[in-house]
């Protein structure tokens, strides 16, 4: 028996109270579960309105049953129409999907991706921009076949901008083949990177930061229980 086991791990920029990245999970009508990383253009209220927006879009379809190129295509279109082309955001969709088999990556964005197959991490650059700018934009697609130990992680331009302002970029890929076992699984990834470029920015995320990992994790049999948890530290 294999499990899906996501995690989602978030900060905001130093000294703004809100954060222009949304993420959150939806379960597919046809079975599986997809994930969705948002990131509104700049910081702060503005960004996190327009990355709550096109992420209701997205998640919309999704519940409808569209398929996930369609849903990036039908959002940008979207984001373009009602923005005249003047806002962009970038937008993630990652989809355990159990009537194919499959998981799928959908991508807007210029940021990188790791993905882990047979133990070992890779980094795979994306080949679309951001969505909402250009009338013809399309997203790029990867797809790969469910396996146990099958993992994807994607995170926002935070992380990848991380110590660009001290000089020590931030290397994702080194970061997750040093710190981490072959078998580490979503919690401790989404966790650690996040932790790992925040330590590069001195304590002070320099831009909104997010890390969504995705994990196929082999179980023993078990009644058949599912569980969501979520922790979200807030002040008064």
């Amino acid at each position: 028996m294999l499990s899906i086991e996501i995690a989602v791990a978030k900060t905001h920029k130093y000294a703004s109270r809100d954060s222009g990245d949304t993420a959150e999970t939806v379960e597919r009508p046809t079975g599986g579960v997809s994930m969705v990383l948002v990131d509104g253009q700049g910081s702060g209220h503005a960004a996190k309105s327009l990355s709550m927006m096109v992420s209701s879009k997205a998640v919309s379809l999704l519940k409808e049953g569209v398929r996930d190129g369609a849903i990036a295509r039908a959002t940008h279109d979207f984001l373009h129409a009602y923005r005249h082309g003047r806002v962009s955001a970038t937008l993630d969709i990652v989809s355990v999907d159990l009537a194919s088999q499959t998981i799928l990556v959908t991508r807007n964005s210029s940021t990188p991706y790791l993905v882990r197959r047979n133990g070992a991490f890779e980094l795979l650059d994306s080949t679309s921009g951001p969505i909402g700018l250009y009338r013809h934009t399309r997203p790029t697609i990867d797809q790969y076949p469910i396996d146990a130990g099958l993992t994807v992680v994607i995170f926002s331009d935070g992380i990848v901008h991380a110590g660009r302002r001290v000089n020590q970029p931030f290397d994702a890929l080194k970061c997750v083949r040093e710190s981490f076992s072959p078998d580490a699984l979503a919690p401790e990834l989404a966790d650690g990177v996040l932790e790992a470029a925040i330590a590069v920015d001195s304590g002070r995320p320099n831009d909104d930061m997010t890390v969504a990992a995705v994990t196929i994790v082999p179980v023993e049999a078990e009644p058949p229980v599912r569980t969501i948890r979520v922790s979200i530290p807030f002040t008064r």
